[in-house]
């Protein structure tokens, strides 16, 4: 489990993404990040603690962000942090009147905004930190920019087959508020044939996988109402129910969440 959680903004101007070039009194060399910052205990959701960050940081009005992943990385003095990345596209800001506390410590050094092209090519010239953050955006790019471009989001997760949906339902509940009624659960056929349904999740438990065939699929409400990413929402989710899930993480690889809420890439690709 993570010490501390953060939020960072994939900002997108056109074809650059937006980063801050820092320099730190005793860190020699410079180095690139992401706008963003710590989740505070007064801030609702991950959502909330980045609309927040981008607005002290960069004063800053974005496309609704979209939650990609997160990365864990471990700090100096071995304290494990979880990046969790949002893709935007810019739509104004005002740099001078930013006001953010970190601006006012000359221990934290110079945050100067610049805007570096969005290719890999470009991100891989950099000294970005968290190195973890760069190691996913540089295989990533495609996503990273359609998701930006779409500003919606999507969820297709595949649990053990066998995870009782009425389990899946209520963890919703427990770990993010989310109505049982705004949850469907049923198959394909079940859901053809129901009159009227407005349901922001839809589990089908018998998706035809021997291995992992209960299928949890949403879009972009779910984001809104959680602000977590698909990796965040197996995660928890496998933790409530102990089973275990699989998760898209690149075209080529995908995650294999296990049931204390581990993750590592799974071998067995499914095509």
């Amino acid at each position: 489990m993570p010490d501390r959680h953060r939020v960072r903004a994939v900002l997108l101007d056109g074809d650059d993404m937006v980063l801050f070039e820092r320099t730190r009194p005793g860190v020699p060399r410079r180095y690139w990040a992401t706008p963003g910052g710590g989740v505070d205990r007064g801030d609702a959701n991950l959502l909330a603690a980045l609309y927040r960050e981008l607005d002290e940081e960069l004063c800053a009005v974005v496309t609704p962000p979209v939650p990609l992943t997160f990365v864990d990385t471990r700090r100096e003095d071995g304290l494990w942090q979880r990046q969790h990345l949002f893709a935007c596209k810019l739509v104004s800001m005002d740099v001078a009147g930013r006001y953010g506390a970190e601006f006012a410590d000359p221990a934290k050094g110079t945050y100067d905004v610049v805007r570096v092209p969005f290719t890999a090519e470009a991100i891989g010239d950099l000294n970005m930190q968290p190195e973890g953050v760069a190691a996913y955006l540089r295989t990533a790019i495609d996503q990273v920019w359609q998701a930006a471009q779409d500003g919606r989001a999507g969820y297709s997760v595949s649990f053990a087959s066998g995870t009782p949906a009425e389990s899946l339902r209520q963890a919703l509940h427990d770990a993010y508020g989310l109505d049982p009624a705004d949850v469907f659960t049923g198959t394909a056929e079940d859901l053809m044939a129901a009159a009227d349904v407005r349901a922001t999740v839809w589990i089908n438990p018998d998706a035809g996988d021997p291995q992992y065939g209960c299928e949890l699929s949403a879009g972009d409400s779910l984001a809104r109402a959680t602000g977590v990413s698909e990796l965040e929402l197996a995660t928890r989710l496998c933790r409530l129910t102990a089973t275990t899930a699989l998760v898209a993480a690149t075209p080529l690889h995908t995650w294999l969440v296990t049931p204390d809420g581990d993750y590592h890439h799974s071998h067995a690709l499914r095509p």
